[in-house]
């Protein structure tokens, strides 16, 4: 995940408005968009760690592209609302995990949406950084189980000494036990 925004507003005016308050806090990489099909579309070219929608877009309210956006993606999502309205879209989104943060606009309340909006994303990248560990070491762990299955069957090897042969092998190659289990798998299968 990068550290970039997506504003989408129909009204350029309040886009500017609203990158000038980013900016103040020295957030740069922004991008924009004026409706759901064109935000659609860049979120497939780039991965957003916040998207700010200021509602109603061109071609639709605003609601159904925030519940697009969490689902979809694994950016933060903040709408922006009439105050008349912002209760009623909040009851729809903000289960999902959508910031609902009502018009006009203040800057302080804005600007600690964003803050939650970025803390969210960096905490999802995390998240999904150990994950990505978590599978590679699971990956490594069965492709040595079947290794060591492999040494059982064809070499008639016990558990105990198909697990040091690994093992020993690594050690004397100085490389990674799941290198030597993929060649063993190589070899014999």
């Amino acid at each position: 995940m990068n550290d970039r925004i997506l504003i989408v507003s129909a009204s350029e005016k309040s886009a500017d408005a609203l990158a000038r308050i980013l900016r103040r806090y020295a957030i740069n990489n922004i991008d924009f968009a004026s409706g759901g099909a064109e935000t659609r579309r860049a979120v497939l070219r780039v991965g957003y760690a916040l998207i700010i929608i200021n509602a109603p877009l061109k071609d639709e309210q605003g609601n159904d592209l925030a519940a697009d956006m969490i689902r979809g993606t694994r950016s933060s999502v903040i709408l922006i609302a009439k105050n008349d309205i912002a209760d009623v879209l909040a009851s729809k989104v903000e289960g999902d995990g959508v910031f609902v943060v009502p018009k006009p606009l203040q800057q302080r309340q804005f600007w600690s949406a964003v803050r939650l909006g970025l803390a969210f994303s960096a905490r999802i990248a995390e998240i999904d950084k150990k994950m990505a560990k978590q599978e590679k070491k699971y990956e490594e762990l069965r492709i040595i189980s079947r290794a060591k299955c492999v040494l059982i069957e064809r070499e008639r090897m016990t558990e105990k000494e198909a697990h040091r042969f690994i093992e020993k092998q690594a050690m004397d190659k100085r490389e990674s036990r799941a290198n030597i289990a993929a060649g063993i798998l190589k070899r014999y299968i």
